[in-house]
């Protein structure tokens, strides 16, 4: 599926009062909720992988719409979507299964509207995960700009590394730069 026919299935919830169906679509050896779905997935936890923190990835797309999305393998699913009849599982096609859940009581009773803006909510409070040559571009920037530095900067890069987000080279390098900045200020 493409990216605006996944956020044609998410946005058609209003018309088909689908307020509790988490859509996952396939992509490759993935399963991905997006959208709506992923943040029923973080509200509502459900199946024995669940009891762990998910990943969510959030990426602005060039439209400007934010894509927020969350996965698992495939050949996962039956940790993530227990078949035990706590859930409504339902394959649509070879590349989306519906998983109908229960919503906590407090947002059972609340309007869609409502529902909507506790979703954009959410949405809007994950963190962009940038591509990975605008990230180099960034720093390549802040390499080129001679600046003092200072050691609560330092402090606060390290800090702010996102540390899930960013391959093991990519830390490398932003530990070798953190490293000149502190031995210029020694």
């Amino acid at each position: 599926m493409t990216i605006a026919e996944i956020i044609a299935l998410e946005t058609a919830r209003q018309e088909s009062g689908q307020f509790n169906v988490i859509h996952f679509v396939k992509d490759g050896d993935f399963f991905r909720a997006h959208d709506w779905s992923a943040w029923l997935m973080t509200i509502c936890p459900f199946g024995e992988a669940m009891n762990k923190p998910l990943r969510v990835i959030a990426k602005k797309m060039k439209d400007g719409y934010i894509d927020a999305w969350c996965g698992f393998p495939a050949s996962s699913i039956g940790k993530y979507v227990p078949n035990d009849g706590s859930v409504d599982f339902n394959p649509v096609s070879d590349t989306q299964v519906d998983v109908t859940i229960k919503l906590p009581e407090e947002l059972s009773e609340l309007s869609f509207d409502s529902l909507q803006g506790l979703k954009e909510e959410w949405k809007n409070s994950l963190p962009l995960n940038e591509n990975k040559k605008q990230r180099r571009e960034d720093r390549e920037i802040t390499e080129q700009a001679p600046r003092f530095v200072r050691v609560s900067d330092v402090v606060g890069r390290i800090i702010s590394l996102p540390i899930e987000d960013i391959s093991p080279r990519e830390a490398w390098e932003i530990l070798r730069d953190l490293r000149k900045q502190l031995s210029a200020m020694f």
